[in-house]
């Protein structure tokens, strides 16, 4: 969820004086042709160095159409930059922003299922690089505490993946007692509700994606009614939305690594199954996840090589737990060229990190990363009455 200020009562733009408005217009075309000229310029600096370098040459055809792309990405970027200075120069008077250089036109979708009895349908617009509006398909619970959504639809199209096996989204939650239809506006709904009813956003990473299908799917870890992601998840049903970011990620299995070590807690399970699925068949080495007990384990695809260890908490918070540490320091320290990947809680893969860095290893081949800090506040919906007169349709 952002932190940055925004103003109580927003300037629409209807409220802004022409000059404003064309002068607005101004900066936008002088930023764009900027951007245009230093993305072909830095274009023909690379290809010259490569050139010089590298011994690559291209033809005439092709260092055009290199160029050409570099004018519009370098436009697209100073449009941005621009529309972010703007924004954060006079958050209260803005005009409509013009559309981006190249930008495709944006079509309004309706949304299935019934309108309120004394409004239209609401409509849902489609936005291309902001927020990915996908179908829930189907559902499926893996062990007690983690069930797979599924989802596909028409917003698939707008779904790039990185290919890594760490990619992760934000997945958008909105109060479903608000009755908001996305993409959400957020900026417009800064102004319209209470800082409580504004929607949220949680980190996922995407637990497969299949073109072929249309459809990507993410593990849920449910932990009780706490937070809003899990709660989602676990009451979710075919035909119900699903909004996402963009993915990032970066992490991809070195197959030319001897070993491998793979340790996480639940929130790593998605990630390093999908590093085990894009292992070569050969690998070996060892995965070691904690969970709370034996009713959360569940089969996870992985080479032969690949021995799996499940540890359990117990009833100890997860927040506490040192499992995963322990774990490590039964085992024999590794030598060699050995791969290490550690996800989770910030404290156990801090402290996992401490003891891997006394081991004799390249430390280039290990990743850590924190998913989860138990300092950030949980965040559950409040229940609204029944005609509440803050509760927009956006």
């Amino acid at each position: 969820m952002s932190h940055h200020k925004h103003p109580k009562h927003p300037v629409y733009p209807g409220e802004l004086p022409p000059a404003l408005a064309r002068e607005h217009a101004r900066v936008f075309e002088a930023a764009v042709e900027a951007g245009r000229r230093a993305g072909r310029k830095a274009a023909k600096k690379k290809l010259k160095r490569a050139a010089r370098h590298g011994g690559i040459t291209l033809s005439k055809a092709l260092r055009d159409a290199t160029l050409r792309d570099a004018e519009k990405a370098g436009g697209r970027a100073a449009y941005a930059a621009a529309t972010k200075a703007l924004r954060k120069a006079r958050p209260r008077a803005l005009p409509p922003l013009p559309p981006a250089p190249g930008a495709e036109p944006q079509h309004a979708v309706a949304v299935a299922g019934p309108a309120p009895a004394d409004t239209a349908a609401p409509v849902r617009t489609r936005v291309r690089g902001s927020q990915i509006v996908l179908e829930v398909l189907r559902t499926q619970w893996l062990s007690q505490s983690m069930v797979r959504i599924v989802a596909g639809g028409e917003g698939f199209a707008d779904f790039e993946s990185n290919g890594a096996a760490d990619q992760h989204v934000k997945v958008h939650f909105a109060n479903p007692a608000l009755g908001l239809v996305p993409p959400y506006e957020m900026r417009s709904l800064r102004g319209r509700l209470a800082r409580e009813d504004l929607p949220v956003s949680r980190s996922y990473t995407i637990r497969s994606h299949d073109p072929a299908a249309r459809e990507i799917a993410i593990d849920f870890f449910v932990h009780g009614t706490d937070g809003v992601g899990g709660s989602w998840a676990a009451g979710a049903k075919s035909g119900d939305l699903l909004v996402l970011s963009k993915s990032k990620g970066k992490f991809r299995p070195d197959a030319g690594a001897e070993q491998h070590l793979y340790v996480g807690d639940e929130s790593a399970i998605p990630a390093i199954a999908a590093a085990l699925e894009m292992l070569p068949r050969n690998a070996v080495g060892q995965v070691i996840l904690e969970v709370d007990s034996a009713q959360d384990e569940f089969e996870i695809d992985r080479p032969a090589g690949m021995a799996l260890h499940w540890v359990h908490r117990s009833g100890e918070p997860s927040a506490t737990s040192t499992m995963l540490a322990n774990a490590l320091r039964d085992l024999p320290a590794a030598h060699g060229q050995v791969e290490i990947l550690a996800l989770g809680e910030r404290s156990a893969t801090q402290e996992i990190r401490r003891l891997l860095s006394h081991w004799d290893l390249d430390q280039r081949r290990i990743t850590t990363s924190n998913y989860w800090t138990p300092r950030k506040a949980k965040r559950a919906w409040r229940t609204l009455p029944i005609g509440n007169p803050g509760s927009p349709t956006e």
